[in-house]
């Protein structure tokens, strides 16, 4: 892995080109170098904590070690709703705390600060992208629908470096009718860019545009899906379309980039220099490898706000510990991730199922069916609407009714309604399920 040219010019200047090699080289250490190091920066990450966040004062005190890791309790959005001012280290300048927010597709955004001098974090969040044989200041094109990184918000300084080093360009996916689709493909053809970013709800309509209407798309070296749940039907969807591997990135505004896919499709890479990440079940144990649990994560980066022990609210399972990736890397991986702890459907027989139950039982079982939605306000009601072609046949809805009653009990309520279009989150995401109900009930 290397830098083109322009960006090696600007990161030699720069901290985050120390931070870069440091992250590249990290990807040949042997297994007991990496779990020493996250170990030494978790144990740096506690003593600082404990000595110069109120709020870690008292929670900290006992811990002694990475075996006590257990006995801290997790930090929610809750508090740091409550508890932001407490959060923020005492022993740090007002600089330090950079303002950032959640976008809120859940429901009310969160406000927290990042540590305004931590490279690191971007460093393995690029190294994520350099996973997929992009090089780092290669053109790039970005599907994306936060509003805070459209082109219109950035200044001038921002955009020289984002034309002339970073040298990608933004398009809306907030606008995917068929004559801006077909805009942007003439756009990326001229532009011919080396990596295709997007939500996969977003590079799914794209991909489904050129093999309807028999376009073809200047072909990157990779397309990476990020921002959503990448589902199977929409990697096989978006590989046909743009003709490449979809490369799956999971990651979050708190902490970054978390997991990358590599050239062997076989799990995601855990950026453990950056994180400490748990998987645990409904009785806050540790799950065993290929179980799903709830992904807890530590940045063992951001010293002015620390986030230890943080729900991020994802639901997701290890790969097995002994499990060698053909890649070469050492960095413990994800077997997957299946979504939102939200985004779990809870029968009132006690059952529970993810979105990749929702994708296939649609999409296998009837057709006539574009877009899906999920709704669980209670245990004991369901709410599904649909997005719809001429092939749909309102006799299935009855069926439909009855086998979801299989899974969840006989006693859900199951409401069904056909709307003209399905609304998408503040950033352009579509969610498949929306529950408020816990998993864990």
């Amino acid at each position: 892995m290397k830098f083109s040219k322009s960006a090696a010019l600007y990161l030699l200047k720069n901290k985050l080109y120390k931070d870069l090699n440091f992250t590249l080289d990290f990807l040949s250490w042997d297994k007991d170098s990496i779990r020493r190091f996250q170990n030494e920066k978790l144990s740096k990450l506690l003593d600082h904590a404990r000595r110069n966040v109120p709020y870690y004062s008292e929670i900290l005190e006992n811990i002694k070690g990475i075996q006590d890791i257990p006995q801290i309790p997790f930090l929610t959005k809750k508090i740091i709703r409550e508890r932001i001012n407490d959060l923020k280290a005492v022993n740090f300048p007002a600089r330090a705390f950079k303002s950032n927010s959640t976008s809120g597709s859940t429901g009310e955004s969160m406000h927290f600060f990042s540590d305004s001098g931590n490279t690191y974090a971007e460093a393995c969040y690029i190294r994520g992208d350099m996973m997929s044989g992009w090089q780092y200041g290669e053109k790039n094109v970005i599907l994306w629908g936060a509003l805070r990184d459209m082109n219109e918000t950035e200044n001038l300084l921002e955009k020289i470096k984002r034309k002339a080093i970073r040298r990608y360009e933004i398009l809306s996916s907030f606008t995917l009718y068929d004559e801006k689709i077909a805009e942007y493909i003439r756009f990326i053809n001229k532009f011919r860019p080396a990596l295709i970013i997007g939500y996969p709800t977003g590079l799914s309509l794209m991909s489904e545009y050129m093999i309807r209407n028999g376009l073809n798309i200047y072909k990157p070296a990779a397309v990476i899906s990020a921002g959503e749940t990448l589902f199977d039907f929409q990697r096989e969807i978006i590989e046909k379309g743009f003709g490449r591997k979809v490369f799956n990135r999971y990651g979050c505004r708190e902490v970054s980039q978390i997991a990358s896919e590599c050239t062997a499709h076989d799990g995601l890479h855990i950026s453990v220099d950056h994180l400490f990440v748990e998987i645990l079940n409904e009785k806050g144990e540790y799950v065993q490898p290929g179980e799903t649990g709830e992904i807890i994560v530590t940045d063992l980066d951001n010293y002015a706000f620390p986030l230890i022990r943080y729900k991020i609210g994802d639901m997701g399972a290890f790969k097995a510990t002994e499990f060698k990736c053909s890649c070469g890397v050492n960095l413990p991986m994800l077997d997957r991730v299946e979504g939102r702890t939200m985004d779990v459907i809870v029968g009132p027989n006690g059952n529970r199922v993810t979105g990749s139950f929702w994708t296939l039982f649609f999409r296998h079982n009837f057709t006539g069916i574009d877009k899906f939605q999920v709704i669980q306000n209670s245990l004991n009601d369901l709410k599904l609407c649909f997005e719809t072609n001429n092939s749909f046949r309102h006799e299935n809805e009855q069926e439909i009714k009855s086998e979801i009653r299989k899974y969840l009990g006989d006693n859900i309520n199951i409401e069904i309604e056909i709307v003209r279009e399905i609304d998408k989150t503040s950033t352009g995401k579509h969610r498949w399920v929306i529950s408020n109900m816990s998993p864990f009930v």
